[in-house]
């Protein structure tokens, strides 16, 4: 099969997350389990710094950040207290725009939090002069350091929630970027939640994107949520990413954004995201279907992933749960290594996700897809559990990778090799798996591992009752629930 890209370049109320006590387990022990990353600043000490006081009725000429003059606007509130706690009330609010001005530091960061039990909404829409509207972006951060959003909602425009960094910033990084249980719905056009790392000086660092919401977006052919560039240290956890037509997790490189001027260093060097774990998260109903960025002869590309690595290096992938999508999850670059060297994909373990009813191609896919495309190399999936995929697990250009301890259950295809691809190209190591009910049994090689003729013989649902064998990591019954209304 030939497929066009993953979502991109031609470029939903969700369930709490509820995940099950294996995996809390693995992820409470580290990297080694389950990726980790370090602390981030406690409750208390946010509780120490001052508060200032946001609200739709507030006024930015009068207002003073107190409970009873509280001013009108978030840009407001950060240019005037950085370092603050900045509550925002319940309303409807403007498009926000955030700088360097508004870091915070260290010890006293900038944090932009709802008050509690209240609801604040950023739209994306303004009022322009003679009549009608303009789609903008929702929330904007450039260039600014420890800093959190917190519990803040988004609605409609171009992007829900982007962070930029650029070259104005300099050549120290910028460190302690968070976005945390957010909600960003009703984006028609582009991304959103994104962060562009452009600054090829120096990187983005300790990047939190945690607990978020993305649904109902119109992306294009972008993204529902990006890292992009020069981003070193990251943690993507926890998300609901959900009914948009385009990727729902993407960490890619080698685009451009972050090349260094001409030099002696290689341009690509920094252009990279890298050294971060994705987790945690459950990511469905994310298909082209209907996209006119990927509509052709007369025909929808079914190419959205679930989540992707697109160039991305050295990421953990592990405990997410990803159902619906036309591909589950894919590893690989779209840049060839003819027009540069670091154009290839390595150090990246993929384990114990389950990936479900993925029918618009694939589950789980890896390697450039084109035979001049970069190869995903010394990368592992292992601990993964597939169920009725109508590709279990398809192979394009690569070499020198790990599949081992998967788990395949239904689905018509186990493993599909490119044809667009050398052969010789495609060599990896694929052994110690198990599959059941495979509807093309030819399609399942001995030295992969056991076939079974009867699911029930290898799951409970989607849990493993091979000893070693499948994810660590089962979705609980909500979940469920919300896949099995999702196959209907």
């Amino acid at each position: 099969m030939t497929i066009g890209r993953a979502g991109r370049r031609t470029e939903k109320p969700a369930a709490v997350i509820l995940i099950g006590l294996m995996a809390m387990l693995l992820c409470t022990f580290g990297m080694t389990a389950c990726g980790s990353r370090t602390e981030q600043p406690e409750q208390a000490k946010q509780d120490e710094q001052m508060e200032i006081h946001v609200a739709a009725d507030g006024s930015d000429e009068t207002g003073n950040g107190t409970t009873e003059a509280p001013y009108a606007t978030i840009t407001r509130a950060a240019a005037e207290m950085p370092g603050s706690v900045i509550v925002v009330h319940g309303g409807d609010y403007g498009p926000v725009r955030l700088d360097a001005a508004c870091s915070g530091t260290g010890d006293s960061p900038t944090v932009i939090r709802a008050a509690e039990g209240e609801r604040p909404v950023i739209h994306g829409s303004e009022k322009v002069i003679g009549g009608g509207e303009k789609d903008r972006v929702c929330l904007s951060i450039t260039n600014a350091q420890h800093i959190s959003v917190e519990g803040i909602e988004t609605e409609g425009g171009t992007h829900g929630i982007t962070y930029e960094s650029t070259r104005e910033a300099g050549d120290q990084p910028l460190s302690s970027i968070a976005i945390r249980d957010c909600t960003v719905r009703g984006v028609r056009g582009v991304h959103g939640i994104n962060v562009y790392a452009y600054n090829d000086l120096a990187p983005v660092t300790d990047l939190t994107i945690e607990g978020c919401e993305v649904c109902d977006c119109e992306c294009g052919d972008s993204e529902s949520l990006v890292i992009n560039g020069n981003v070193d240290g990251f943690l993507i956890a926890g998300n609901t990413i959900h009914d948009n037509n385009n990727i729902g997790i993407d960490m890619i490189g080698f685009e451009g954004l972050a090349m260094h001027p001409d030099g002696d260093a290689d341009p690509y060097e920094a252009d990279q995201v890298r050294n971060g774990v994705c987790r945690e998260n459950v990511v469905y109903n994310i298909s082209s279907e209907g996209n006119d960025a990927y509509y052709e002869d007369g025909e929808y590309d079914l190419c959205a992933d679930g989540i992707y690595v697109d160039g991305g290096r050295d990421i953990e992938i592990c405990s997410n749960f990803i159902f619906n999508c036309d591909i589950g999850l894919e590893v690989a670059t779209e840049h060839s290594p003819e027009d540069n060297e670091l154009f290839r994909v390595t150090g990246i373990r993929v384990h114990d996700n389950v990936i479900a009813g993925c029918k618009g191609w694939t589950g789980l896919c890896f390697g450039g897809y084109d035979k001049n495309l970069g190869f995903t190399e010394d990368c592992e999936f292992d601990h993964n559990t597939l169920v009725d995929n109508e590709t279990q697990i398809a192979v394009q250009r690569s070499r020198n990778n790990r599949v081992h301890s998967n788990l395949l259950i239904g689905g018509e295809t186990a493993v599909e090799f490119s044809e667009d691809c050398r052969k010789e190209d495609m060599v990896n190591e694929i052994s110690g798996n198990a599959a059941a009910q495979i509807g093309d049994e030819e399609s399942w090689d001995p030295g992969y591992g056991k076939l079974y003729p009867d699911r029930d013989k290898v799951a409970d649902g989607f849990r493993s009752l091979i000893d070693g064998i499948g994810s660590g990591f089962v979705p609980d019954q909500e979940l469920i629930s919300i896949y099995q209304k999702s196959a209907e």
